[in-house]
C-alpha cells in the first residue's frame, strides 16, 4: 500500500507539540468498485454495482509521534464507506474499523487502548482465500471474523515487538457491566513472518454476543432458541480458533487456513468448521503484473455442509491500482440447504455463483 505522509516535526508551534519530538500523520485507503452478477439471489438474477468486495472502501489517519528514548506514541483512526453510493458504511460508527491510541517501546512492544481488531483478524485475516480474492471466498456468514466486520469495544491490547519475524500479543474488550464477565471479550494470538514463509494463529472469546444464524443458514431453532428474520442467536459464549499458513515457491504462493467457531447457552453448543486451501500464481514469472488466484472453501454447520470453488485473476496496472475479475461457484447440501456465499444475498436453492470484474484503487 502506497501511502501520503504529512511531515509535521517543523510544525509543531502549531501543533503545540513539543519542538523536539517528530510527528507525522499518514492519510491512507482504498477505493473498490465493481459489477456482479449473482446467478440466484432470493431466487432471480441479480445484476449490480456494489462497493468494496475486493477490498473494504476505508480511509484512515495513522499518526506517530517518536518521543525518544525507543518510544512511540501512535494513533490510527479508519472508517469503512461505499464507493457507489456515497455513503457510510456503519451509520452508528464513524471509525467503526480503527479508532485507537496507544504508545511502543522498541524493547519491550506496544500497548494501546480504543476501538480494536481482535487477533483473528490481525494474525489470520490476510492468509484466507479472499486475498486476493473478493468477499465471496471469505467463510459462509464471517462467523469466524477473518473479515473485519466488527473491532473490539473499549479494548486493551498488547503485542510484542516482531523478533526474527516472530510476534504474539493479547488483548482485553471490557464489558462495562458491573459484572466484570459480562459482555467481555478477549484475544490471543501469534504469527511468524520471514518473507517466504507466513503463519498466524488466534483465539479469540466473547461473553455474551449474538450471531445471525436464521438468515445465514435459514435454520429455525437452536440451542432451544427459536429463530426467524430478525431475531439472532443470544450466544453465552462466542468463541473463535483460526489458524493459517502460506509458503512462497517461486511464482507460486499455496496457502490454508481453519477456523472453529462454537456457539454456547445453558442447552449446549454448535460448531462451524471451515476449511480453505488455494494457491496464488505469478503468471508474469516474478513481476506481479497478472496473479491468479484458485481457491476451495468447505464450511459444515449443523449437518448443512456448503463447497465453494473460487478463481480470481488481478492485472495490476501499478503497485496501487489493479483491475479484477472473480468467480465463486457454491454448493450446499444437507436439510433445506440454501447456499449464500458471503456479502450476498441467499440462493433461494442450493446452488449460487457470484461473478465480479472491478477496479481497485489504494492510496
Amino acid at each position: 500500500m502506497r501511502t501520503t505522509s504529512l511531515l509535521l516535526g517543523g510544525c509543531a508551534f502549531v501543533l503545540g507539540s513539543p519542538a523536539f519530538a517528530q510527528s507525522s500523520v499518514t492519510l491512507y485507503g482504498s477505493v473498490d468498485v465493481g459489477v456482479d452478477l449473482v446467478s440466484n439471489s432470493r431466487g432471480a438474477h441479480l445484476y449490480q454495482e456494489s462497493a468494496g468486495k475486493r477490498t473494504p472502501d476505508r480511509f484512515g489517519f495513522l499518526i506517530k509521534e517518536d518521543i525518544g528514548g525507543g518510544n512511540t506514541v501512535f494513533a490510527r483512526l479508519e472508517s469503512g464507506f461505499l464507493t457507489n453510493t456515497g455513503a457510510q458504511i456503519n451509520p452508528t460508527s464513524f471509525f467503526n474499523r480503527d479508532a485507537y491510541v496507544g504508545i511502543a517501546n522498541s524493547r519491550f512492544g506496544s500497548l494501546s487502548l480504543g476501538h480494536i481488531p481482535d487477533y483473528v483478524y490481525e494474525y489470520v485475516g490476510a492468509l484466507n482465500n479472499s486475498v486476493p480474492g473478493i468477499s465471496s471466498f471469505y467463510t459462509v456468514g464471517n462467523l469466524d471474523g477473518l473479515a473485519n466486520t466488527r473491532a473490539l469495544d473499549n479494548s486493551v491490547k498488547y503485542e510484542s515487538i516482531d523478533y526474527r519475524g516472530f510476534q504474539a500479543g493479547a488483548m482485553n474488550s471490557f464489558g462495562n457491566q458491573t459484572n466484570f464477565s459480562e459482555g467481555r471479550q478477549y484475544s490471543v494470538g501469534a504469527r511468524y513472518q520471514n518473507g517466504m514463509v507466513k503463519l498466524g494463529a488466534a483465539y479469540s472469546m466473547s461473553h455474551n454476543r449474538t450471531a445471525e444464524l436464521f438468515g445465514v443458514f435459514g435454520v429455525t431453532s437452536v440451542l432451544g432458541q427459536q429463530l426467524k428474520q430478525g431475531t439472532l442467536f443470544n450466544a453465552d459464549r462466542y468463541s473463535t480458533i483460526a489458524v493459517g499458513g502460506s509458503v512462497t515457491a517461486g511464482n507460486f504462493i499455496p496457502h490454508a487456513t481453519f477456523t472453529d467457531v462454537k456457539l454456547e447457552d445453558t442447552h449446549g453448543s454448535v460448531t462451524e468448521r471451515n476449511y480453505q486451501v488455494g494457491v496464488n500464481i505469478d503468471l508474469s514469472g516474478g513481476a506481479r503484473f497478472y496473479v491468479m488466484g484458485i481457491s476451495y472453501n468447505r464450511s459444515m454447520f449443523e449437518g448443512l455442509t456448503y463447497n465453494q470453488y473460487n478463481l480470481f485473476l488481478t492485472h495490476y496496472l501499478s503497485k496501487r491500482t489493479q483491475i479484477y475479475a472473480g468467480v465463486g461457484l457454491q454448493r450446499a447440501s444437507g436439510t433445506n440447504a440454501k447456499a449464500e456465499q458471503f456479502g450476498y444475498q441467499p440462493s433461494s436453492s442450493s446452488a449460487q455463483t457470484v461473478a465480479r470484474i472491478g477496479i481497485n484503487q489504494m492510496f
